[in-house]
């Protein structure tokens, strides 16, 4: 079978045109400050999607992608699909750092359950912290607010 018409090409086609709709949808609007941390995020997508599409066409991959169960990702999915549902009422920062920390805690490879938590913990408050130095006090970006800011 052609290398053009395997089922990794044309997953890595639909990578790139929706890397592509995001970066349109991120780049062209009104409030080109509201928009630039995501301008910056797809403009990268764009770039690393672009660049897989490129290996696969000529080949470059070989099997160097290793499959994942789906079944093993889904609560990592629901969680991120409840944070996004969650992120008007609760605040950008707060909810980011709970679905951090449940995703850290659930695929934690650490036996002891203290040290799970605690380890959960420390990451999603410091990976937090950093996106508030980040988002509002380095680039200034609106971000969502909530009851719990």
């Amino acid at each position: 079978m052609s290398r053009f018409l395997t089922r990794r090409f044309f997953v890595a086609l639909t990578v790139v045109l929706i890397a592509y709709l995001m970066f349109y949808v991120s780049y062209f609007q009104e409030n080109k400050e509201a928009f630039l941390f995501p301008a910056i995020i797809t403009t990268a997508v764009l770039f690393f999607s672009l660049t897989s599409l490129i290996r696969e066409t000529y080949g470059l991959c070989l099997d160097d992608i290793k499959p994942i169960a789906f079944l093993r990702l889904v609560p990592a999915i629901i969680c991120m699909v409840a944070a996004v549902f969650t992120i008007e009422h609760l605040g950008m920062y707060t909810t980011s750092a709970i679905a951090l920390f449940l995703i850290s805690a659930w695929y934690s490879p650490e036996e002891n359950t203290t040290k799970r938590l605690l380890s959960s913990l420390l990451l999603s408050a410091g990976f937090t912290f950093f996106m508030y130095l980040l988002f509002s006090l380095m680039l200034g970006v609106q971000a969502p607010r909530g009851i719990l800011i």
